[in-house]
């Protein structure tokens, strides 16, 4: 089976939506920016391009890439955020990267997958390292990051807990 990380389509809607239902609490989809938070699918499809040069809520929004991870029907295992700058919150508590498998789709290397993807993108777009960043308790996600290189910086308390801070060199 062949995996890639593409643009969510207007025709994966179905899928999309199946995908953002498997989450059984809506206020854990990962990344954040794979919600919809009360847009249509197809204003969400329309925005992508637009968020990815900035032009969406430029005074609150960092310019950032939103990916899947489907197979060769279009079925989607997962989604990406990539973001491409850095304001103060993320690069205290979220990072470059944010990545979230569908619940089904979990132990099964998926997330391996599109972390080592989304380095892939970092790299085509002249990055040099990356910031990833996990809960503390989250010790599935922390294996992913040690597995493609993070080294722990530090770990910083945020309101429901500990953030582990990893960068990877690329």
């Amino acid at each position: 089976m062949n995996l890639i990380l593409r643009y969510p389509r207007l025709e994966d809607k179905e899928k999309y939506l199946l995908y953002l239902e498997e989450w059984e609490d809506k206020d854990k989809i990962i990344p954040y920016s794979s919600r919809l938070l009360g847009r249509t699918y197809e204003t969400f499809v329309e925005e992508l391009i637009p968020r990815e040069k900035g032009l969406i809520n430029p005074d609150k929004l960092v310019p950032e890439i939103i990916h899947i991870l489907v197979d060769e029907e279009g079925n989607i295992y997962g989604a990406l955020s990539f973001r491409l700058k850095l304001n103060e919150h993320l690069l205290a508590f979220d990072g470059h990267i944010g990545y979230g498998i569908a619940p089904s789709k979990r132990g099964q290397g998926y997330g391996k997958l599109i972390l080592k993807l989304a380095l892939d993108c970092a790299r085509s777009k002249g990055f040099k390292k990356v910031l990833l960043t996990c809960n503390e308790e989250n010790k599935r996600s922390e294996r992913v990051i040690l597995s493609q290189g993070g080294i722990l910086e530090n770990k910083v308390y945020k309101t429901d807990g500990y953030i582990m801070r990893y960068w990877i060199n690329l």
